[in-house]
């Protein structure tokens, strides 16, 4: 069989590469292994081992046509030999090594070099010399008439193994095109060289063809060898450098892994250092705590410490000790000695609480009764987490922060009352609503308005809580005859305040049942002036007996704006009747006329127009003076009211008049106006009458005009039939 040379050459040289990372005690004997020896491994298809011994640990170095190799170092007494070579060396110092060898028995370490592809295309370059060099040796023995079938299948199962691969003869495929298409050429030479050697053997004819053709096929086996060989030449290069790449990095991570375990070495020092001069502070600060008890006890705050997960009272100064009678700390819950509670309090800050902020926070205390600013901080109490807490007497100051925020608050129900009267022009819906917020806050039963005119007095507005039954409609026409008591006191300008209407039994005993009949128990009653005189008075049933003075000065200032309010009220209405009604018929005016003209003719309902003139007015003012018009043009009105209760009624001129009804069908309109014709003709006050009816009141102004021309016609038919009355208007 063929030795390749190049696959034994390789594997001497991996040998002497994989000697450099062992010991210098180690390396000449890796070394020692010979070229032959390995060329004889490559051949045999075997493993190669070598072994060396160091102190009473043997090193195998395992070689094997896979280009594997193995260096184990482990313990043992006695070693079995796989070679018959064995070298014992003397016990020397290790210079370098790739990891560290423990000393204890019990581990071992196992280095792989690297295993590279090059083994399989060693292999090939070996089985393509062998095809090579036995297909001479057949070619030879065919010539000298000794047939060898059994090389010819030998060689057709090694070609076919380059070709495909072969797992069982441990071929590989050599994935390189160059190769595979010689291997093709070399097949079918092969096949053409087995048809020469079976003529050979029955003719003897064809010996040169024969010898030839072995020629031919010796040089593409030849170079077949040599593409193989390149081709592996440039796999082991890659190999060696894969093989450097992972050493190094391997050192790389052994030089970061001792960085890391140097400083994490240094952290620990640190962490230890930090540990102990912690426990230096926790020492000394135990000390200085105990110092500040002195003047903590001194306090005349109370201040205790507490366990924020047992709640157990670790610490009391004096002024708690003796604020809530606390005799002994041991077993002594906080919430129970401090609240008086069975369990934790719902409103415990200790979720809320951190060691570098203070708490602040107020409590009523239910124990003592008092109300205090509590300031709450997470502390270190000999070894256990606690709450400190100072708690400052601020009981006086809240009082007076409550009647500050109670005057505020009335001073704002005031404003929003002047607002609610300024605003609403509607008087008694305003009271309505103020009375509501002056019976809130003063926590009244019942506020009222009281207002006279023409010597009675009447309640004109009322709030009563809900379930308070109302008693306005009881309280109407008041004579001041029935109540003289209280008009005297009145026309001083005197308040009437009852806290207990008990104490009016006996000498106003009529006084006592009226206020009792109304379940009235106390009351507050304010008078109002109105030009000087008495004009009313504002009440307030069964309020807060600890507000009745603030109650009264309240009610005083309010009454001024009430006063306000009603002469306001009683001017707008001067003031519209000045503006929008007819002061001798009471009805609409002119202006009045207009503005309802243009707001009906923005809407879509039905609406029916009278136009309506009186007769005769000129002549009556000139034969019987202006008096007797007047009565004539009173008259004329009353017939028209009576006639059309539900209609707007306008005096639009001297003796012109207009009626709008919106909303009415036509048929009811008709109704109307025949009633109104009627009761004109019966009366000695007669006029002319134009009417029209629509269904939208989008074209009012049109049906204005069409009822005046009516009314124009009807008053010229009527001077007609009485020529004795002068003349008739155009």
């Amino acid at each position: 069989m063929v030795i390749n040379k190049g696959a034994s050459d390789t594997i001497y040289e991996c040998a002497i590469t994989v000697s450099l990372c062992l010991p210098f005690a180690l390396q000449e004997q890796v070394i020692s292994l010979s070229a032959e020896k390995c060329a004889v491994a490559c051949r045999k298809g075997m493993k190669l081992v070598h072994q060396i011994t160091l102190h009473d640990k043997i090193v195998n170095i395992n070689i094997n046509i896979n280009i594997n190799i193995n260096i184990n170092i482990r313990t043992a007494n006695t070693q079995e030999v796989l070679s018959n070579e064995k070298n014992i060396i003397q016990p020397s110092r290790w210079h370098y090594t790739i990891a560290s060898l423990y000393s204890d028995n019990h581990h071992w370490i196992s280095i792989h070099g690297f295993e590279c592809k090059a083994s399989g295309e060693r292999r090939i370059i070996n089985y393509t010399g062998i095809i090579r060099g036995a297909t001479q040796r057949l070619i030879k023995q065919e010539l000298n008439h000794e047939p060898n079938d059994a090389l010819i299948d030998e060689l057709n199962r090694t070609l076919h193994g380059l070709l495909y691969g072969n797992e069982d003869a441990h071929i590989s495929r050599l994935d390189q095109m160059e190769y595979q298409g010689l291997l093709a050429e070399m097949e079918k030479e092969w096949a053409d060289i087995k048809k020469e050697i079976l003529q050979y053997r029955s003719s003897g004819n064809n010996k040169q063809r024969l010898y030839t053709l072995s020629e031919q096929y010796f040089a593409m086996a030849d170079e077949a060898v040599d593409i193989a060989e390149v081709y592996t030449e440039e796999i082991v290069q890659q190999s060696r450098t894969f093989l450097i790449i992972v050493i190094c990095a391997f050192l790389v991570v052994v030089m970061m892994v001792t960085i890391f375990t140097y400083q994490q070495e240094k952290r620990r020092r640190r962490l230890l250092e930090a540990e102990a001069e912690n426990r230096r502070k926790s020492e000394q600060l135990a000390r200085q705590a105990q110092l500040m008890l002195m003047p903590i006890n001194e306090m005349t705050e109370l201040m205790y410490v507490a366990d924020i997960h047992t709640y157990d009272l670790l610490f009391v100064n004096d002024a708690g000790k003796k604020l809530f009678d606390i005799k002994e700390l041991t077993g002594l819950k906080c919430y129970k000695a401090l609240q008086g509670f069975d369990k934790p309090c719902d409103f415990c800050p200790n979720a809320k609480l951190s060691k570098d902020e203070t708490y602040t926070w107020e409590h009523s205390n239910p124990v003592i009764h008092g109300h205090y600013l509590l300031k709450d901080r997470l502390i270190d109490w000999e070894g256990r987490e606690a709450r400190m807490e100072i708690a400052f007497d601020i009981t006086e100051s809240l009082q007076k922060k409550k009647e500050l925020e109670q005057r505020i608050k009335r001073d704002n129900i005031l404003i929003d009352c002047i607002r609610e009267l300024y605003q609403n022009h509607h008087t008694v819906d305003a009271m309505n609503h103020v009375l509501k917020l002056i019976g809130e806050v003063f926590e009244a039963e019942r506020a009222y308005v009281f207002y006279m005119e023409n010597d009675e007095m009447s309640n004109i507005a009322e709030w009563c809580r809900e379930g308070i039954t109302p008693e306005i409609d009881n309280l109407q026409h008041l004579s001041r005859h029935d109540y003289k008591w209280w008009f005297q006191l009145y026309d001083e300008q005197a308040s009437i305040m009852i806290r207990d209407v008990r104490e009016l039994q006996g000498d106003r005993q009529a006084e006592y049942e009226l206020l009792s009949g109304q379940k009235i128990e106390r009351l507050i009653l304010v008078p109002f002036e109105r030009y000087g005189n008495f004009g009313g008075m504002i009440g307030l049933d069964n309020l807060s007996v600890e507000v009745f003075e603030d109650a009264e000065k309240f009610l005083r200032t309010f009454g001024y704006f009430i006063m306000l309010a009603i002469r306001r009220n009683e001017d707008e209405k001067t003031l519209y009747r000045l503006s929008y009604m007819d002061t001798l018929t009471k009805f609409y005016n002119h202006n009045r006329y207009i503005q309802d003209v243009e707001e009906f003719s923005e809407k879509e309902t039905t609406v029916g127009v009278a136009f309506i003139d009186v007769n005769g007015l000129k002549e009556i003012n000139d034969r019987f003076g202006h008096e007797a018009g007047d009565q004539l043009l009173q008259t004329g009105a009353a017939i028209m009211q009576s006639s059309v209760p539900e209609g707007n009624l306008y005096r639009v001129g001297g003796d012109e008049f207009v009626i709008i009804c919106p909303d009415v069908e036509e048929a009811e309109f008709r109704n109307i106006i025949q009633k109104l014709k009627d009761t004109f003709n019966r009366e000695e006050c007669k006029a002319a009458v134009g009417y029209e009816w629509t269904h939208s009141c989008r074209n009012l102004k049109a049906i204005i005009r069409s009822a005046d021309q009516k009314m124009y016609e009807d008053k010229e038919q009527f001077y007609q039939q009485h020529a004795e009355a002068g003349r008739y208007r155009h």
